[in-house]
């Protein structure tokens, strides 16, 4: 009869890279990598990705079509009056106090699933290695039984280590949701003030005068209004009717008990 395997553990072992944070785009979703299926067939040796951080697709420069911004003269007013602005929507995120508080809210969950990753990958593999030497003592019924459990428990951590990163993917995506949302109406007061009628991604626009970008003066009445965004009321992170997502909350931990 066939040794049963207690390969589940390389399973969790594909788990201990560590997270990587997005930098340049804060709170976009990291995702999960294609990891096998539990039960499927896993070398103690087989290398595996580590987790990385999913770039959201966004519009990108044309080689054959370069955009770009021209500057203003010296003496000219430092914003026009025009019918049409722009934004860069990663900056706006990315240097916004809003934006830099989820990016470090980030990276703190994300090294803590990291560390506990490490953490519960040793454990189980001390617990492979113990196994093995019992395995000379124990009969072949008992050994069986217990490899078995090992496998499932294993293999329900790995699970559980892999929800712990999409809950924060889901946490950082809805609370770059929620910034949007309450970055509109203050939009809004602006393209008025400016006598706009639309406002458009700078990535989209082949040429346009840096006069109608808007993003830095944005930037500094988002955070004279709202802030980092951590202590707004819950009618401003309500979520979007067209998402459903759950306003965003403070990362929680969600390490598994050792030994469930």
């Amino acid at each position: 009869m066939a040794r049963p395997g207690l390969s589940a553990v390389s399973l969790l072992l594909l788990a201990a890279a560590p997270f990587a944070a997005p930098a340049q785009q804060p709170g976009a979703p990291p995702v999960v990598p294609d990891l096998a299926e539990p039960g499927a067939d896993a070398s103690p040796d087989r290398q595996a990705p580590p987790f990385r951080p999913n770039r959201q697709p966004q519009a990108q420069p044309s080689d054959a079509m370069p955009m770009r911004t021209i500057e203003s003269a010296e003496d000219a007013p430092r914003y026009v009056i025009a019918p049409v602005l722009t934004v860069d929507q990663e900056r706006l995120f990315a240097e916004s106090a809003w934006g830099q508080r989820a990016q470090r809210q980030v990276e703190a969950a994300g090294q803590k699933i990291s560390d506990d990753n490490e953490r519960l990958a040793a454990q189980l593999s001390a617990e492979e290695a113990q196994l093995t030497e019992r395995r000379a003592t124990l009969d072949a019924a008992e050994f069986r039984r217990l490899a078995e459990a090992f496998d499932a428990r294993a293999t329900a951590v790995r699970r559980e280590r892999a929800q712990a990163v999409t809950d924060l993917n889901a946490r950082a995506d809805a609370d770059r949701t929620a910034f949007y949302k309450a970055a509109l109406p203050i939009m809004g007061d602006m393209m008025q003030q400016r006598g706009a009628v639309a406002v458009l991604d700078r990535r989209t626009v082949f040429v346009s005068l840096d006069a109608i970008d808007i993003t830095p003066d944005l930037i500094t009445r988002l955070d004279e209004t709202l802030g980092d965004g951590a202590d707004l009321p819950t009618a401003v992170l309500a979520p979007d009717t067209d998402t459903g997502r759950p306003a965003p909350d403070a990362p929680q931990d969600d390490t598994p008990a050792a030994g469930d």
